[in-house]
């Protein structure tokens, strides 16, 4: 494998696909070992097997373990294949930082520009707090606007019963008064 492909994934990664296929391949040829060797000493022990023949025994546990490995061969290239497809960055891909070393970023560049992500950060808090205030006062007025439109009708009525002169004029005009404010706070 090209040692810059490696270095590369060393960086992204900390570690190669390389590295994982030989430990990974390390890893079963001594499983394999390990478990003929446990198999034959259990066996010698149960079927009491004489000394030299469980020395011979033992001596031919290696070899059969490196053909049993053998015979794991082609699962074990399609193992390495599928660490190889994973864990290996395409050429033609970017990583973030490569980017930034690509356009030759100064560390001052990066610094501002996350003096700008961070006030724009700042911006949009402030403008969620705004909108939460304008809501706000979007349910105050129209709470005040139910409350205009009964004092119009208030007005309303105020006016009739004073043509029916069932009210006295003065009273009439506390109605209209308090009708007029109510218009300009809504205004406000």
């Amino acid at each position: 494998m090209d040692p810059e492909k490696v270095e590369y994934e060393l960086q992204h990664f900390n570690f190669c696909s390389e590295d994982i296929i030989a430990e990974n391949q390390l890893l079963v040829k001594s499983l394999i070992q390990q478990t003929l060797v446990s198999f034959t000493d259990e066996f010698i022990a149960k079927h009491k097997v004489p000394s030299e023949t469980a020395m011979e025994m033992r001596s031919r546990c290696y070899p059969a373990a490196n053909e049993m490995f053998a015979e794991c061969g082609p699962k074990l290239e399609e193992l390495s294949q599928l660490y190889r497809d994973t864990f290996t960055i395409p050429d033609n891909v970017l990583l973030p930082s490569d980017l930034m070393q690509r356009k030759g970023y100064t560390a001052e560049q990066v610094e501002q520009l996350q003096t700008t992500a961070n006030g724009l950060e700042k911006q949009i808090r402030q403008d969620g707090v705004f909108l939460s205030m304008l809501e706000e006062e979007i349910k105050l007025h129209e709470r005040l606007d139910a409350c205009i439109e009964e004092g119009v009708q208030l007005m309303e009525l105020a006016e009739r019963y004073r043509q029916m002169e069932i009210v006295p004029a003065e009273e009439c005009a506390v109605v209209q008064d308090l009708a007029e404010f109510m218009k300009n706070v809504m205004q406000m």
